[in-house]
């Protein structure tokens, strides 16, 4: 396989060389074209998604309509020689209406060149007329929410910005799930990135929401994204279409319970070259929680867990990025990131066991001194040309290189207090690494209204890591390595795929159809058990979209795709994790990929500034993989199986309604029926039920820069393969002032949950052979004021490649991971 994608990459490269000379669609005889760049009036900054319709002078009908690129760039080709009228349309901003002179045969293109648009917003006998920006909008395959229109990024994280995202939940102890389903992959701007590697919930806690520009929802990725990923691709857009000259802000802010955080980003172009520049700090310190734990077998023996815990720590992430114009059609870019986490964990907890009497039988106590680092950088380099003839004609040659670490110390012991022989005093000790290389060369040639891509792609991935488990040696005072309990792996993951991309376009339809071939090897020595593990697999991923525009802005969509569950390096590692003797979990080097079905049938409409979205979807996944808890004897064994049946059918809705030109309404609500079955030790287990989420949010505007929002949400118990998780509602509030001339400052205000102090997590379990609720408590009452200052001069924008890297295909342990919808 690898050799075939040599010769691939390397066909592509002398196809290039070839239609690079001359590949660009002549218009016929008597047709031409209008083109043109659409920016705000005062900014100078260029306006994506206006939406542009080209009329015949004198008829209501239109000719055709497009909506503006990223970079505010609009085109109409293949119009008969008449005179038109084209009009501009923004939510925001004031329609606007030019007048176009019939094409000739000397002059078939019309450019008109920048083209301003001016804000809506204007005093008219003392009545203000302004209007909101549609805060969601749908494309062929995506959702994407506009963090910038929504007044609360200024002081929210962003993951209190992904509570409002349409198709996004998350639950009691800030879990994210897509569509309900915890296999997802996280972007940043289109590819991956090392902050994303560990734990995803604990980036977006830090991550000020003020920092990203766009949250878009892939549910259903096309060809040119990995085929791993089933619930699909969350991809974050960061504030990237920064300016010429130079410009930045800084953000400061403080909260209770305690934390601080800082952060800023600068940007700046001097002719050719292009630079941008960002960092952020939060360090933060949680009041003690408490967590139980209650479990029952079929004999009616009880195990109790109680305890505290608490925790603090610091996170830090910098990043920049470096662009050189080689000329028009060639740019060099280069970028670099790196992030830091430290951070403690205090657990203080009493073991119980109890026989059928309720008669305490045995009792100890379980202390835990926790502390870890972890740690990633990733650089890469991107080279991307483009053509004379056509600007959407492009070939990028993209390679990056990430490498993430993750250390974890732990002092704890088990004190004996009734009929306990096992007390000890341990250690452990763990120090990971993983290091990641990635080629990849891509393709766009547009033909006509149509666009074909194609691609190859290699992921080369090494694992390694080293576990230690030390006791105590009273007689000497020094600590011995229990070889039983210490675990030494090496894991080699390779990818290879090629792939291809339709894009077809006639009249008010749009299709999308691709396809991706993809190749996996695995090669892991878990040297501690004496487990090897090889796998060589092949998957072929077909991929399509139908869209239809309807009347005005009203579209429908349908879709399928195929979706890889493959297992990643948190499922196959065997090594037993006995730190707490009661509930010990390990990994399973057996387990399969397996492949998802996912089909959506979705609605979206624009209706005087105001947006409705919907979609109906259903997915099921064959042997896929699940978490499951067995009991033997008093413990309770958690591990992974390609056991299970998963079936979701459901139906989401996303409204943004701006009731008057001061108050603006989002609601956000979805329904899930779930079916989940498996066999478990022989036994058919079934679990089935609808899951519900609802999220409201209201903006009120005041004069001289005021602002006030509020927030609501509830979300219903979760289904797992073998219970339930427990419902929660939280709500906010925030104010928000804009300071200075040009309002380059503000300052935010924002309470959490200021009527509940504590919020509930619990899970439960309902075997056939015991029945087990966990719960824990924690402080969701939260204050935060923070401070915005931007500063520069904007002039010319920095160029920016249109593709690169983006690696979204290995299923993550780093969150929840039960079959939960």
């Amino acid at each position: 396989m690898k050799q075939i994608l040599v010769v691939l990459l390397l066909s592509f490269s002398a196809w290039f060389n070839v239609v690079a000379q001359d590949s660009t669609p002549v218009a016929p005889v008597g047709t031409g074209n209008i083109k043109g760049i659409i920016q705000d009036s005062l900014k100078q900054e260029p306006l994506g998604y206006v939406t542009v319709i080209l009329f015949e002078t004198g008829k209501k009908d239109p000719v055709k309509s497009t909506l503006s690129r990223d970079n505010g760039s609009f085109e109409l080709s293949g119009l008969p020689a008449k005179s038109y009228q084209l009009v501009l349309a923004f939510v925001g901003y004031q329609n606007k209406k030019i007048n176009i002179s019939p094409f000739t045969s000397s002059n078939s293109v019309v450019d008109l060149g920048k083209i301003n648009m001016s804000s809506a917003s204007k005093q008219l006998k003392e009545v203000e007329i302004v209007t909101e920006r549609p805060l969601v909008k749908q494309d062929i395959d995506k959702i994407t929410y506009d963090v910038d229109a929504d007044p609360e990024s200024k002081t929210l994280t962003a993951l209190d910005m992904l509570r409002k995202v349409p198709l996004i939940t998350i639950d009691a102890e800030d879990n994210i799930e897509l569509k309900g389903n915890s296999n997802y992959r996280v972007l940043v701007n289109g590819k991956t990135s090392s902050l994303f590697v560990r734990n995803p919930k604990d980036v977006f806690k830090s991550m000020p929401a003020s920092s990203i520009k766009n949250i878009e929802v892939i549910t259903n990725p096309p060809s040119k994204y990995e085929a791993e990923g089933v619930g699909g691709i969350i991809n974050i857009i960061t504030h990237k279409k920064t300016m010429g000259g130079y410009n930045g802000s800084l953000n400061i802010g403080a909260g209770q319970p305690q934390s601080y955080q800082v952060g800023g980003y600068v940007t700046a172009k001097v002719k050719k070259f292009g630079a941008t520049g960002n960092y952020f700090f939060n360090d933060y310190k949680s009041p003690a929680g408490r967590n139980n734990l209650f479990r029952r077998d079929n004999a009616n023996n009880q195990l109790i867990q109680t305890g505290e815990n608490q925790f603090q720590g610091d996170y830090q992430y910098a990043g920049g990025e470096l662009s050189y114009e080689i000329d028009t059609l060639n740019l060099l870019t280069a970028n670099l990131g790196f992030n830091l986490g430290r951070n403690s964990n205090d657990l203080t907890q009493k073991v119980q066991n109890f026989n059928s009497t309720n008669t305490l039988t045995q009792a100890y106590d379980r202390l835990n001194d926790g502390n870890g680092q972890w740690r990633g950088f990733d650089v890469g380099l991107d080279y991307q040309k483009t053509f004379k003839r056509n600007k959407e004609q492009i070939l990028t040659l993209s390679y990056k290189y990430n490498q993430n670490g993750d250390d974890s110390f732990s002092d704890f012991s088990l004190v004996p207090v009734e009929n306990f022989t096992d007390g000890r005093i341990s250690k452990t000790e763990n120090k990971g690494k993983t290091n990641e290389q990635t080629f990849q060369a891509d393709y766009v040639q547009p033909i006509k209204k149509q666009t074909l891509e194609v691609g190859v792609k290699s992921i080369l991935r090494n694992s390694q890591s080293d576990y230690y488990y030390s006791n105590l040696d009273e007689s000497t005072q020094s600590y011995i390595i229990d070889p039983a309990q210490t675990n030494s792996f090496e894991y080699q993951q390779d990818i290879y795929a090629a792939y291809t991309s339709l894009s077809l376009k006639k009249d008010k339809w749009g299709l999308k159809i691709g396809s991706r071939l993809e190749e996996t090897q695995i090669n892991a020595n878990f040297k501690s058990s004496d487990e090897v593990v090889k796998q060589d697999y092949f998957n072929l991923i077909p991929s399509i979209a139908l869209s239809r525009q309807l009347k005005g802005t009203t579209s429908v969509k349908a879709s399928y795709t195929q979706r890889i569950e493959r297992p990643g390096l948190w499922f196959l590692n065997p090594y037993r994790n006995q730190i707490d003797p009661r509930n010990i979990s390990y990994g399973n080097p057996n387990l399969q990929p397996a492949t998802n079905h996912a089909f959506d049938v979705s609605y979206s409409t624009f209706v005087k500034g105001s947006s409705i979205n919907g979609s109906l979807f259903y997915n099921f996944t064959n042997e896929s993989i699940q978490q499951f808890t067995t009991l033997n004897g008093d413990t309770a064994i958690t591990t992974f199986g390609n056991i299970g049946k998963n079936h979701t059918v459901g139906i989401s809705l996303n409204g943004n309604v701006n009731i008057t030109k001061r108050l603006n309404v989002n609601i956000n609500g979805s329904t899930n029926y779930v079916q989940l079955s498996s066999i478990l030790q022989g036994k058919p287990v079934e679990n089935t039920g609808f899951t519900a989420n609802v999220f409201g949010y209201a903006s009120y505007r005041l004069d001289k820069g005021w602002r006030f929002s509020a927030n609501l949400g509830v979300n219903s118990p979760r289904i797992m393969l073998q219970g339930t998780s427990a419902s929660y509602a939280y709500h906010s509030f925030s104010v928000n002032k804009q300071l200075f001339k040009g309002e380059k400052g503000s300052v935010n205000f924002s309470i959490s949950s200021p009527f509940q102090k504590n919020r509930r997590w619990r899970n439960e379990i309902q075997d056939l052979q015991f029945y087990q609720v966990q719960e824990s408590y924690y402080v969701m009452r939260r204050f935060n004021l923070s401070f915005n200052y931007r500063f520069g001069k904007l002039q010319g924008g920095i160029a920016r490649k249109k593709r690169g890297i983006q690696n979204d295909d290995v299923k993550s342990g780093g969150q929840s991971n039960g079959a939960g919808n």
